[in-house]
């Protein structure tokens, strides 16, 4: 939920813009939840990833997806790909 909330805040502002690419970068080509912080990554849910992956517009950006330390999913929250 952190994660996505960082994706989602403010998305008006400039400033906004620039901290989200330093946050989670702006080339989606491979979304890798290994480079965020393992203590996040672990508490993530099937709904975070969803949305996450909506937020990023993932079926026409990403093409390797990878889970790193995201225990918690059983895939249903792979849907928007």
């Amino acid at each position: 939920a952190l994660f996505a909330a960082a994706l989602t805040t403010h998305q008006n502002s400039a400033a906004s813009d620039e901290r989200n690419s330093a946050i989670v970068g702006n080339e989606w080509t491979t979304m890798d939840f290994g480079d965020i912080e393992k203590d996040l990554a672990v508490k993530l849910s099937d709904g975070d990833i969803c949305a996450v992956l909506m937020c990023i517009d993932a079926v026409n950006r990403v093409k390797k997806l990878k889970l790193t330390n995201c225990i918690n999913i059983t895939g249903a929250g792979l849907e928007p790909l």
